[in-house]
């Protein structure tokens, strides 16, 4: 009888903790209307989309920016065309966002997209992660903590990159880095943007990465990705650990009385 009640509410905490889990809506800006390449495009969208949904996020895909953002819990601006730069409206929510604590991701690319690349340098430089130089580092990078998990990755290689140089990148830090300290992942964690102290910002100079025909490392350095967003927005991730909802608090409790219980009957039989 005891062993079936445990049974009973250890699987009704396992479910409660999954069924009234946090909401996490995440909002995806592909700028699908004016890229110069639909197929790359379509790829790293559908697969963006599904790796975000397996990770337990729920998304949503829009071509442009919307009026507002604030109801979600990440933004990937994953446009990556010299048609679709950030604009000045772009760059002021953006900040915004970021200033109320939300988490975003925005894409660059190689050297052929200047007007795209030198948009996101103008939206670090606002949110105050101080100033980066756009540059080419080499196509092989070591992967950098904690971004080397929870899906076991070292290494990546990139498909003509383009990233930032220097031992520190502004005030941000590197995801991905080459032998000669340039980089082509970089992130802005908490309190390390001056206009944007509650927010997290990462900037991958790179769509390749991002695509469903990319290597095994590329695909589990994009997981991991998404796993720190949802970490750095305050949700459950599908790699992380659970927490428990007020059901499942309840039924630890109950489980705990009738453990307890058995107990002091066990006790009082000896």
């Amino acid at each position: 009888m005891r062993v079936s009640l445990v049974v009973s509410v250890s699987i009704m905490l396992g479910v409660t903790s999954v069924a009234f889990g946090q909401a996490n809506p995440v909002l995806i800006i592909n700028g699908a209307s004016s890229t110069s390449e639909s197929g790359t495009t379509s790829s790293i969208t559908s697969n963006l989309q599904s790796k975000i949904i397996a990770a337990g996020g729920t998304p949503t895909i829009v071509d442009t920016p919307p009026g507002s953002i604030t109801s979600y819990k990440q933004v990937w601006d994953i446009r990556f065309s010299n048609a679709s730069p950030l604009t000045g409206p772009d760059i002021t929510q953006y900040v915004n966002y970021l200033a109320g604590g939300g988490v975003l991701f925005v894409m660059g690319e190689n050297s052929s997209f200047t007007t795209r690349n030198n948009s996101v340098i103008s939206l670090v430089s606002s949110a105050g992660g101080g100033a980066i130089t756009f540059l080419t580092p080499l196509s092989a990078q070591t992967v950098l903590a904690p971004f080397t998990g929870p899906n076991a990755v070292t290494s990546i290689t990139y498909n003509a990159p383009g990233g930032a140089g220097g031992a520190t990148p502004g005030t941000g830090a590197f995801m991905t880095r080459d032998s000669s300290n340039n980089g082509t992942g970089i992130v802005w964690n908490k309190n390390t943007m001056t206009n944007a102290a509650n927010g997290v910002l990462s900037v991958v100079f790179d769509v390749n990465f991002m695509q469903d025909t990319a290597d095994s490392n590329s695909q589990n350095f994009l997981r991991n990705l998404i796993n720190f967003n949802n970490v750095s927005s305050g949700v459950v991730s599908g790699t992380g650990v659970p927490t428990l909802s007020e059901y499942g608090i309840i039924a630890l409790s109950l489980l705990l009385v009738l453990f307890g219980a058995s107990r002091l009957r066990a006790g009082h039989t000896a």
